[in-house]
């Protein structure tokens, strides 16, 4: 009896690997999005435009101008999930007045990509609750398409 309640849990454990490896594979790994406004990215300063993001090994993102000239290597260690299916692959950027911030990247409606606070979103942060009295960021979310 206990050898076979111990071939079933790995069989069931081997299932479920394969299972995730699956859903892994099903994630895109670029998409494309056109910014209508300049933002930061990391420690890059980028123009508004169409930016084309690419998925690299372990954490990183790398965003790249449509005509290649610009790039930038983003580390993105934290991964978030959504319940919310209806959202889609999007950017989602921190707002502090008229500064943006690449806060979140999901290339999938499920799952996606955290970036840690930069030094100068964190004195964009501090500045603007100074102003408006503990106000949080706006959050503004710009859809991507699949490539």
């Amino acid at each position: 009896m206990k050898n076979l309640v111990t071939k079933s849990i790995a069989i069931m454990g081997l299932f479920f690997m394969m299972a995730a490896g699956s859903v892994q594979a099903q994630t895109p790994n670029s998409a494309e999005v056109d910014i209508p406004f300049d933002f930061s990215a990391g420690k890059a300063s980028l123009k508004a435009g169409v930016y084309r993001i690419k998925k690299r090994a372990g954490n990183v993102l790398a965003i790249t101008t449509v005509d290649g000239k610009t790039t930038s290597l983003l580390d993105a260690p934290l991964t978030i999930g959504s319940r919310d299916f209806k959202a889609g692959s999007r950017l989602v950027f921190n707002r502090y007045d008229n500064q943006y911030f690449l806060s979140q990247v999901w290339l999938s409606a499920d799952t996606g990509k955290q970036l840690f606070t930069s030094s100068a979103e964190t004195r964009a942060s501090r500045e603007y609750r100074l102003v408006k009295k503990n106000a949080k960021p706006e959050r503004v979310e710009i859809a991507i398409s699949k490539r």
